[in-house]
């Protein structure tokens, strides 16, 4: 049985490394009996239609963002503000995925959550310097998510809603001034290339999850089902490491050898633009009732445990 597995990222990148190895890895457990092919680089499956291809079968598996695609499900938002760090994130996202997975995928969408990792917040990255709130006003910034839209006009700024594989073009036409993504999704796609300003903000964590479509789970052997989540989850831990450690410790040097200026927000400003965004977040979880309640306590132990430095 082959299971397809959808991926926007380029062949070679360490994201489709990772998907590789897991694939490898079922292959073997399974002695060959089950091969997961993975399809890097929107070559089967466009990004846009990554949930509507697992949800009907026309790709068994996909490693996506969740929050991508909230317009399916309000709840599958990734609420900007809510963890205060890739440590916080790192936390949070099985058990949010596990809620997700239970309460939307399961039963709304046709597919299942078998692993998640975080992938960093998302930081703006600008053709200007971008310091205070105010200096948010007039900045055409763009959106790959309506949290992000949310996050930019609630700070004052003009939301273009862009699929963040589209970002370095939009950056290089001047389409836009701005966009909200993570440091390591943005060297992947040659965004310190154009936009020469960095502000460290970590607007919204962000998730990156193994899905598989819950017919083709469901018919699955017990011991078929326990191998592929066993691997998945460990591929996602592998790429959970690799994403801390070049957060800390690699990825700002790349961008400051790309040129780019880089300015790590101050404490004080951070809780402004956090008070900016959160009547939007509390209506948003109050909105979504049991389902809030839960989101929030994740959200809180989590910041607990990693409080903002």
């Amino acid at each position: 049985m082959t299971l397809r597995l959808t991926i926007p990222n380029p062949p070679g990148d360490e994201l489709t490394v990772n998907c590789e190895e897991f694939a490898a890895a079922v292959a073997k457990r399974t002695n060959g009996q089950y091969i997961v092919r993975v399809f890097p680089g929107e070559t089967q499956i466009k990004l846009p239609e990554t949930y509507d291809a697992v949800r009907t079968g026309a790709a068994e598996m996909a490693l996506i963002g969740i929050g991508i695609f909230e317009g399916m499900d309000p709840r599958l938002a990734e609420l900007p503000f809510t963890v205060n760090n890739i440590r916080a994130n790192e936390a949070a996202a099985w058990p949010f995925a596990q809620l997700c997975s239970t309460e939307v995928h399961e039963k709304k969408l046709n597919m299942k959550v078998i692993a998640c990792y975080a992938t960093g917040g998302q930081e703006l990255w600008s053709t200007k310097p971008i310091k205070t709130l105010e200096d948010w006003k007039g900045l055409l910034c763009g959106a790959s998510n309506p949290e992000s839209s949310a996050v930019i006009t609630g700070l004052g700024g003009s939301s273009v809603p862009i699929s963040w594989t589209d970002f370095y073009t939009a950056l290089q036409k001047k389409t836009v001034d701005a966009c909200l993504n993570s440091i390591r999704g943005s060297i992947v796609f040659k965004i310190p290339d154009v936009a020469k300003y960095l502000t460290l903000c970590y607007s919204t964590g962000t998730y990156l999850a193994y899905h598989i479509n819950l017919d083709t789970w469901n018919k699955l052997p017990k011991d078929i089902q326990q191998i592929i989540f066993d691997e998945a989850q460990a591929a996602s831990l592998r790429m959970q490491a690799q994403q801390i450690k070049e957060r800390e410790e690699t990825d700002l040097d790349i961008v400051v050898k790309s040129g780019v200026n880089i300015y790590d927000l101050p404490k004080a400003e951070y809780e402004r633009w956090k008070a900016a965004l959160a009547p939007y977040v509390n209506k948003r979880l109050a909105e979504m009732g049991d389902f809030g309640v839960k989101s929030k306590a994740i959200y809180d132990k989590v910041n607990a445990d990693f409080p903002l430095k």
